[in-house]
């Protein structure tokens, strides 16, 4: 009775519970449902993580039995094979064929490795015999001076891989040969030059400003300063790598050229500071660099506006012939020898000879030495002649500090400079000046 008792009761007990359990909430069924994905992840991610261990302590193995084997065969501990000596194996005995042809030395191994499969090997007891790749042919049956021979015969091939043009060898050799060598890469917007900007030039096209308290016009001292400043940049936006050392470039150059003057006004009694001249500039530029040479064909205009205040000071009324007012293509070359930048070039004016003569030419030198320090010297000379002022040089030159570890560095010069004027319509005059220069390449 009692036993009959005690099991109705764990009947209904059993009843009431899975009935409390049947009851659950929809939230508790989600939490429930969210536990039980979150234990079968976690048994899945053990899972894995189990595998993973499995495969590298298998790769582990397999190295340290192959190192074995590698350290048992150059020791000599493994049986000669009697059939199949090795000191007749082709790669052995022709390493000059490997030089010649690099894709013979790879059938040549296949051929061994097939003639060593069907010669049966006594397989020793503790070590079990490596698959051999066909990259790497590791005998394991070879004499000290044997492992030797192979040693160099695979030295020449990789010298042999490195000297084969890939565009004349038939499809199928195996020579690796880095991209970069073989096909040409282009890039836009590229970080520094092929062809450096000439400092020195009055009308390059760069940042710069100088304060010069010595002005001289035929030959009469200019009571003030003038203060030349210019705002440019040489850009590439597109460069093409062929190989190393041989590339070719297109640069976009903008740059406007500004004359300041700063004089005591008589009338007024007063300092005064008005601009003169304004000259604008655009050009393209093809730079092209073959290892030490380099390059550049250029296309560019410019014209010359006088300032207001320039022409209201003089009572100009009438408009003056302005011949700085024409486009021209020239080339110029430049090598560096000896941290000596020597530069040189001729051009030609597109424009009817009665408008504007049509010769030009530019030479120059430039010197800096390549250092780690923030601060080196700098200096150097720029001569350029045109026919429209009868081939008179101007001479521009400087000597100063390059501040910085970048291709962005400002230079500090003191210049100088005779010869024609180099900015505004009158060209024809005899200018010099002396002073000290801030220069900088924005890009």
């Amino acid at each position: 009775m009692k036993k009959t008792v005690l099991v109705l009761f764990l009947s209904f007990f059993a009843v009431s519970w899975a009935s409390a359990q049947q009851a659950l909430t929809p939230a508790q069924q989600r939490q429930k449902e969210k536990i039980a994905e979150e234990i079968q992840r976690q048994q899945k991610i053990k899972a894995e993580m189990a595998q993973k261990q499995r495969d590298y302590e298998a790769k582990q193995a397999e190295k340290e039995r192959q190192r074995q084997a590698k350290k048992a065969a150059k020791e000599g501990n493994q049986p000669q094979p009697a059939a199949e000596p090795v000191v007749n194996t082709p790669p052995v005995s022709q390493p000059d064929a490997v030089v010649n042809t690099p894709a013979e030395p790879v059938e040549k191994e296949k051929k061994v490795k097939r003639k060593k499969e069907k010669t049966p090997e006594p397989a020793p007891a503790e070590v079990t015999p490596t698959p051999t790749p066909v990259d790497t042919p590791a005998i394991t049956t070879e004499k000290p001076a044997e492992a030797e021979e192979v040693r160099r015969v695979r030295r020449e091939k990789k010298a042999a891989r490195k000297s084969v043009d890939p565009r004349s060898m038939e499809p199928g050799t195996a020579v690796a040969v880095a991209p970069a060598v073989v096909r040409a890469q282009g890039e836009f917007l590229p970080k520094g030059h092929l062809f450096e900007p000439i400092i020195l030039d009055p009308l390059e096209a760069q940042t710069y400003g100088s304060f010069l308290p010595g002005y001289w016009i035929e030959g009469q001292k200019y009571k003030g300063s003038f203060v030349p400043f210019a705002f440019g940049f040489a850009k590439p936006f597109y460069r093409r790598t062929t190989q190393p050392g041989h590339s070719e470039e297109w640069v976009l150059d903008l740059a406007s050229f500004t004359q300041f003057e700063a004089f005591r006004d008589d009338v007024t009694n007063k300092a005064a500071r008005r601009i003169v001249n304004t000259d604008y500039k655009v050009s393209i530029i093809y730079n092209i660099r073959r290892n030490e040479n380099n390059y550049r064909i250029r296309v560019y205009h410019l014209s010359s506006h006088l300032g207001d205040d320039y022409i209201y000071r003089n009572k100009i009324t009438a408009p003056s012939p302005n011949s700085v007012n024409y486009e021209l293509l020239d080339f110029t070359y430049s090598r560096t020898v000896n941290n000596w930048r020597l530069y040189g070039g001729a051009g030609i004016v597109l424009r009817k000879s009665e408008e504007r003569k049509l010769l030009s030419a530019q030479l120059g030198t430039f010197y800096k030495r390549p250092s780690t320090k923030a601060t080196r010297l700098v200096g150097g000379v720029d001569v350029k002649f045109w026919q429209q002022t009868d081939f008179r040089p101007g001479i521009h030159g400087g000597i100063g500090f390059e501040l910085g570890r970048t291709q962005n560095n400002l230079t500090f010069m003191l210049e100088g400079y005779s010869g024609f004027r180099p900015y505004s319509q009158f060209e024809q005059q005899q200018t010099s000046w002396m002073g000290i220069g801030l220069y900088l390449n924005p890009f």
